[in-house]
């Protein structure tokens, strides 16, 4: 009876010395995941504070303008638009203001598009393309090259029978006609590399241009006033400028390629111009 009595105080000695470590063990493993877990929270709070400062200056300013505008509508009094908390009072000069802004910007549109804004470009473009070409024919035969007539297409837009044809029109009425004139008119032809078909109808287009804007030409002139009778001695002289032009373009000189030195059959000047034989 003793032994078995000792045997049972040995026993409950045992578990309630193996009780009390694996509560201690239990205790410190729920420490461990509380602080973990406590980390994780921390961390998380930092990163949120960090995108929080990371906001750029002009969205807090915006920010603030659009908690700024909702306070001082809400403290403007008077009637509310529908069901909104913008009042009235501040709807309707803020309506006038945003159609004044449109209608401002549709006539700045108009504007830039408009007929006469697009003729003042044109106008201002051509007037650069012939000085251009002035500068190229100053610097002689050398000056007036392929390259660098492409060179103006490439900045004005325009192809090479418009730049010969402006050019053209605008020495018949600018440059005295010499043969300083003939020989420049002759270089940039060359220089061109325009066949005779182009040539023709470039002579064709400047004087259907002279007739539409002049008239035709006229032998007799009785009848006229003073005004009238300049205005066809001009058209008499343009006609003849051209005429020789269509001429001398023609010649065959020993330098010229063989395709310049035919007559193209559709050149119409004296028809346009309506000179009989």
């Amino acid at each position: 009876m003793q032994r078995q009595s000792l045997l049972s105080v040995s026993a409950a000695r045992n578990t309630t010395s193996t009780n009390p470590s694996g509560g201690n063990s239990d205790g410190k493993r729920k420490e461990s995941e509380r602080e973990l877990q406590e980390l994780k929270k921390k961390k998380q709070e930092e990163e949120e504070e960090e995108i929080e400062e990371e906001l750029p200056w002009i969205q807090e300013k915006a920010l603030d303008l659009v908690e700024f505008t909702g306070s001082v509508t809400q403290a403007i009094p008077g009637p509310r638009v529908g069901r909104s908390s913008l009042p009235w009072m501040l709807a309707v000069p803020l309506a006038y203001v945003g159609i004044t802004f449109v209608i401002a910007f549709v006539k700045t549109v108009r504007k830039f598009n408009s007929p006469k804004e697009i003729r003042r470009k044109l106008v201002n473009k051509n007037a650069m393309l012939c000085k251009s070409i002035d500068g190229l024919l100053e610097k002689g035969r050398d000056g007036v090259q392929q390259s660098a007539l492409k060179g103006l297409m490439l900045k004005t837009g325009f192809g090479m029978e418009e730049i010969l044809r402006k050019y053209i029109r605008y020495a018949l009425n600018e440059k005295p006609f010499n043969p300083e004139f003939v020989v420049n008119l002759i270089q940039l032809r060359k220089a061109s590399l325009l066949d005779d078909s182009q040539l023709a109808e470039i002579l064709n287009e400047i004087s259907r241009r002279i007739v539409k804007d002049k008239g035709p030409v006229v032998m007799d002139m009785s009848g006229y006033s003073e005004k009238g009778f300049k205005r066809k001695l001009a058209v008499q002289s343009l006609f003849g400028k051209i005429y020789y032009l269509s001429e001398v373009f023609y010649l065959c000189f020993e330098d010229q390629l063989p395709e310049f030195c035919s007559r193209d059959s559709s050149l119409v000047v004296k028809e346009i111009f309506g000179v009989a034989e």
